[in-house]
């Protein structure tokens, strides 16, 4: 089976769009990268990024020490002689190297498409190479400059997983390197609490949207949940280890209220006044779920515009009890929908996900990582999504920001003809806001190539797979 988005005349590889042990997705799924036949050597080493799968590596990576690695390695993953990759046995070390660069690799490809351009990873030094590490003695995962490197751990179950195996613990190292090289790095004073957390909602978004361009993916989520998102699926439960043990969960409620206790020290240690341990992972729940929730509302609406949802059962602009109600009720009084429209719950699942992925990405592209706060992402996310033909969607995307306590930008200067800012409707406020120019796209002024700064900034990002919600 191929990936539905494999890019034609590529490199193939088999990837695990889901821990290899879940039902369903045992066996690993053909994609295509984007470097052709003959590009990829030995490691797999396309120029840009090299596997190097150390033997016995003391440490992970932290600053000052940093890649190259330079001691003995195991054998390189091959190509065949056609230059693909996709012929090494699933239960060979070669093959969790072949796994990671494929997923790195599968995962830069889809956002570059979304971003409308290549993706400069971001390194300060001049003619480096990105170093894949599948293998360390740790029981976590990290991406920093110039790296990515996992380590594996022990589920519930007893088993040994190897993150390199995991698609989602890799797509959202991946996240943090786009958010970076799109958003650059801001200075030590500028940095937020706000900014770390985004970095780890966005990154989840990103495996999250990645994952949806897996055949076997789309299939099984229509499978498990019947058309209704909010059921708990491998969909909304980031980093999946089991089928009942994950690592965060899109689909939450959490709100900012909940955690408005949470402080960032100035020397970037998260303090809990509570005592449960929460950090910056917990601080993003709430952003992640308006998202998801946004998300959710466009799939709704593709399928009430494909007739899917009849009438009376329409759950768009709803809460999300009412949506849970509405879709549940759908799904007892038209058992039979899905089997006979999967094509077009599928279309709905791939026109929301693409809606999704391109406005994160055009987000992105807009903001400032000096003081960020997620108000001003809101109000980019909401004027991208108007832009993206979504203006009947943006009362909704706004109102599920400020259920979760997530308040929109208030109005940069006073103007006599400027509408209220909470009783105007959000399409008034936007064009109000186009009209005045205000949504030119921002220039990062804190890409300094400094790599000691980023080090800094860097090393702040809680990258635990430990956390259980």
């Amino acid at each position: 089976m191929d990936a539905i988005d494999g890019v034609a005349g590529g490199t193939r590889f088999r990837l695990y769009a889901q821990m290899p042990e879940l039902e369903g997705f045992s066996r690993p799924e053909t994609v295509r990268v984007s470097p052709r036949p003959g590009d990829i050597g030995p490691g797999p080493f396309d120029g840009a990024m090299r596997v190097v799968d150390p033997i016995d590596k003391p440490a992970p990576y932290e600053f000052p020490y940093m890649p190259p690695y330079r001691g003995p390695v195991f054998p390189p993953a091959m190509p065949g002689r056609d230059g693909h990759f996709d012929h090494i046995p699933t239960g060979s070390r070669q093959f969790i190297s072949a796994h990671m660069y494929g997923s790195v690799r599968f995962t830069l490809d889809i956002w570059e498409r979304y971003l409308g351009k290549t993706v400069a990873w971001y390194d300060p030094r001049d003619g480096f190479v990105v170093e894949l590490v599948p293998e360390v003695d740790w029981d976590n995962a990290h991406a920093g400059i110039g790296f990515i490197e996992t380590g594996g751990r022990v589920n519930a179950q007893g088993r040994y997983q190897s993150f390199a195996l995991n698609f989602d613990v890799l797509a959202h190292e991946v996240g943090h390197t786009l958010l970076f090289s799109e958003m650059g790095i801001p200075s030590f004073d500028s940095l937020t609490a706000q900014f770390l957390a985004f970095h780890e909602s966005m990154s989840d978004m990103v495996a999250l949207i990645s994952s949806l361009h897996f055949e076997s993916m789309l299939d099984d989520l229509i499978d498990q949940t019947g058309g209704n998102l909010y059921v708990l699926n491998w969909l909304n439960r980031v980093g999946e280890l089991s089928r009942n043990e994950q690592i965060r969960v899109a689909c939450n409620e959490t709100s900012m209220r909940e955690l408005d206790s949470l402080i960032l020290s100035a020397d970037g240690e998260w303090i809990d006044p509570k005592g449960e341990g929460r950090n910056g992972h917990h601080l993003a729940q709430p952003l992640t779920g308006a998202v998801f929730d946004n998300f959710v509302e466009i799939y709704q609406d593709g399928l009430a515009r494909r007739g899917l949802i009849p009438p009376e059962l329409d759950p768009r602009g709803w809460d999300r009890a009412g949506v849970e109600r509405s879709l549940a009720r759908f799904q007892k009084v038209h058992q039979n929908a899905v089997g006979r429209d999967r094509d077009a719950f599928v279309a709905a699942l791939i026109e929301a996900r693409d809606i999704t992925g391109t406005a994160l990405a055009l987000s992105w592209q807009r903001l400032q990582p000096e003081n960020f706060s997620y108000a001003g992402f809101a109000e980019t996310f909401l004027n991208v999504m108007a832009e993206l033909d979504q203006a009947s969607n943006l009362s909704a995307f706004a109102e599920n920001f400020l259920e979760r306590d997530i308040a929109l930008s208030p109005a940069p200067a006073h103007s006599d003809d400027m509408p209220p800012l909470r009783s105007a409707p959000y399409l008034v406020r936007w064009k109000w806001l186009r009209r005045r120019g205000l949504q030119e796209r921002a220039v990062s002024a804190a890409a300094s190539g400094d790599p000691d700064a980023y080090a800094r900034v860097y090393g702040m990002l809680n990258h635990s797979f430990r956390l259980q919600m």
